[in-house]
């Protein structure tokens, strides 16, 4: 008894402290800064949900990458840009998540790869004169992060639900485009100098068009792995196929082509063995291609054919930025010019919008040359080919045919340093894999 009032006591004047200094805090910043105060209210309530329940707050923070909220809020907050301190919060609430569930290192190879890529830059790369060490380290930080999210030992229970939200990305992306259209902050159609129209919703078209490669590409796995929420993914896959082609994006949609052909022939083989029930998913997916390409027949017609360039097809810039950072990183092919040297390689010669050269290959042969590119590569291919093996037989062509539809997506694009893929990718990568496991690992397995 007395040690329980001891306990007490030693207990109460701290926290009492504590609610004492928060209740100033938040009573001064709604006087003279609101929003901090807001701020301060919104992320303490989330700080004690990520302790109480953090799986809630791992499907709050899957539901925040379907919006990009460095085009809607452009600057920086509390003097850090605001995409980095983004990523740090969500790292921050996720928290909890990996103490109550633990990690698993299995899948950590590409975190090991980034490390490698910057010891190259500060011992063997050859710097731009605008290359500095804090960008490196800043590159460091922001190309790892989402690697983290493999990391994560969730419950089997909790990643099949994670995977679901998953889908449900680009809808997301879609209704707050229209509640943002409606409050006069950001217009929910990309009208370009072509006159193509482009649904961008609460992003911009290409980063709305990489949630829906995923919002395409998952169901088409988990239909087959997951028969018991077969309707479920019929639904999103018809819908995110829409939003896809709606973004006006040509690079995922070819990339998922040899997906689509492969599950085209999949049903049909079903169907001729006398599987008649495959006949209205076969019938459904023609008529839904036919009338989505139908239209936006148009849009890709003035995107890809309307303006004269040196390339038969009008690749929106991309052959003449790639040429560009290939000819600047010519002086150190095999260790690149440093982690982040890309980002401010663009002297003024290219259109703005070429930060990064719309593809990852290049972009990080230009960072790390040769033996960082290859080492980054294979790290990749260790947990795709991880991540295969745990599949069931008749999932992993499926499985392949996903990865190999990233593969060709990162020609044209930026998919391993942009929120609305490399963050979703990563989670289902890993989702994936703990869901194909047996059983629930036990907890002394997880961390070591």
């Amino acid at each position: 008894m007395t040690n329980f009032e001891w306990g007490s006591k030693f207990h109460v004047l701290p926290y009492g402290m504590l609610y004492l200094m928060s209740a100033l805090f938040l009573g001064t910043a709604v006087i003279y800064q609101p929003a901090v105060a807001v701020a301060a209210v919104l992320l303490i309530i989330l700080l004690g949900v990520s302790i109480s329940r953090p799986e809630l707050i791992s499907y709050f923070v899957l539901l925040t990458t379907a919006v990009s909220i460095n085009f809607l809020y452009a600057g920086s907050l509390f003097g850090v840009e605001i995409l980095s301190l983004y990523k740090l919060v969500i790292v921050m609430l996720l928290v909890p998540c990996i103490l109550v569930n633990g990690v698993r290192f299995r899948l950590s190879h590409p975190l090991w790869a980034m490390v490698a890529l910057l010891f190259i830059t500060f011992g063997l790369s050859i710097w731009l004169p605008e290359m500095t060490s804090s960008i490196a380290v800043k590159a460091f930080i922001g190309l790892s992060l989402p690697f983290v999210f493999l990391l994560i030992n969730w419950k089997k229970e909790v990643a099949d639900r994670q995977i679901r939200i998953l889908c449900m990305l680009p809808l997301v992306s879609v209704a707050v485009g229209v509640l943002l259209q409606l409050a006069g902050i950001h217009p929910f159609l990309d009208v370009e100098f072509t006159g193509a129209v482009r649904v961008q919703g609460a992003n911009i078209p290409a980063h709305l068009a990489m949630l829906a490669f995923m919002g395409v590409g998952i169901p088409f796995i988990e239909i087959k792995r997951s028969p018991q929420h077969i309707r479920y993914f019929y639904i999103m896959l018809a819908l995110n196929f829409f939003i896809l082609l709606a973004t006006g994006t040509r690079g995922p949609i070819l990339a998922l082509a040899l997906m689509v052909l492969y599950y085209f022939y999949d049903i049909s083989r079903q169907y001729l063995k006398g599987k008649t029930t495959y006949l209205i998913p076969l019938m459904g997916s023609f008529l839904l291609i036919f009338a989505a390409v139908f239209m936006q027949l148009d849009n890709f017609r003035k995107r890809s054919f309307e303006r004269t360039t040196d390339t038969a097809v009008d690749l929106s810039g991309r052959s003449e930025a790639w040429e560009y950072f290939l000819n600047k990183a010519a002086d150190s092919p095999w260790s690149g010019r440093g982690l982040g040297a890309v980002t401010v390689a663009n002297d003024g010669t290219l259109y703005k919008g070429f930060v990064v050269p719309h593809n990852e290959y290049i972009r990080f042969y230009y960072d790390g040359g040769y033996i960082g590119a290859i080492v980054l590569l294979l790290s990749l291919l260790a947990v795709f080919v991880l991540v295969y093996r745990a599949l069931a037989p008749k999932v992993k062509p499926y499985y392949v045919f996903f990865i190999a539809a990233f593969l060709i997506y990162s020609f044209s694009d930026n998919t391993l340093s942009t929120v609305q893929f490399i963050i979703p990718f990563c989670w289902y990568l890993n989702c994936l894999y703990r869901s194909s496991q047996p059983t629930d690992s036990p907890q002394k397995e997880v961390i070591r």
